[in-house]
């Protein structure tokens, strides 16, 4: 039987769980992002079940999440926090949850470089996961930082900008009021789209062949919708011509959520690709 440890530690102000077996040396290091309002608790059971299996888990509370939370995080619209757009419309929550994410990458990189003299972690063959936001982030942090051997995004959306541009369109579309107000942040809403330009994946996805990426999506989520995953791993495809074993897309009979099947596929993609060519 093996026995794990599950620790709990702030690392430069960053929140962590650590699950791991209790003899760890060496282990294959999984990064874990909650979705948007949800903290490093929720990666417990996904975390239970890889550790048992091998790996030194990280679960982080995101800036503005869990230990580190900030009124920002449910009250973006509120004007004296810097909200500029129709409460309704979530425009603003949108713009929150991109910075989010963009800490998320630098937060990972952050505990790579801690983690690099720890002998239980092995930091060269590191994955990353997580759901809703925290699949976007491992989008972008597959997408940027080499040492990212493999990644389950669950339930996000690679493609940062054609989402928010998409909002906008549908925004100013189904409301004349919010047309009105949208008017009256042009250069706002500029600056905004021309930072989710900037970190958005997408593209850089395509630099990230052939390391290893299963996009995990399902077929009646409205909040992350599959098309721009089913787009990009179009585009990705001949990225991995010669290593085709490496890239997947799976679709799921489901809303919002990750199901335990796709918890269970999760576990097998790390496993193949990070334990079993060590």
């Amino acid at each position: 039987m093996t026995h794990v440890i599950i620790e709990t530690e702030i690392i430069y102000d960053i929140p962590m769980l650590t699950i791991a077996p209790s003899t760890a040396d060496h282990c294959p290091a999984i990064f874990f992002i909650s979705g948007f309002g949800g903290n490093k608790e929720a990666g417990l059971s996904l975390g239970y079940r890889l550790a048992r299996r091998g790996f030194f888990f990280i679960s982080l509370d995101a800036w503005l999440h869990g230990e580190r939370y900030d009124r920002r995080l449910d009250h973006a619209a509120d004007p004296e926090l810097g909200g500029i757009y129709p409460p309704a419309t979530g425009l603003d929550t949108g713009v929150v949850f991109y910075h989010v994410i963009q800490r998320c990458l630098l937060d990972v990189q952050t505990l790579l470089d801690h983690y690099a003299a720890d002998r239980r972690v092995n930091t060269h063959r590191a994955g990353v996961t997580g759901l809703s936001m925290g699949g976007c982030a491992s989008f972008l942090i597959f997408a940027n930082i080499p040492a990212i051997q493999a990644a389950v995004p669950m339930i996000g959306i690679p493609s940062f900008a054609h989402r928010w541009l998409d909002i906008l369109d549908e925004c100013a579309f189904s409301n004349p009021d919010w047309a009105g107000a949208l008017e009256q942040v042009q250069e706002q809403t500029r600056q905004h789209t021309a930072f989710i330009q900037q970190i958005d994946p997408h593209e850089r996805l395509k630099g990230a062949a052939p390391r290893a990426l299963l996009i995990m999506n399902c077929d009646s989520d409205t909040d992350q919708p599959k098309s721009y995953s089913v787009h990009c791993y179009k585009e990705l495809q001949p990225y991995y011509a010669n290593a085709s074993d490496k890239l997947k897309l799976s679709i799921y009979p489901a809303g919002h959520v990750v199901t335990p099947q796709m918890e269970h596929d999760a576990i097998e993609w790390l496993c193949r690709h990070l334990l079993d060519t060590q």
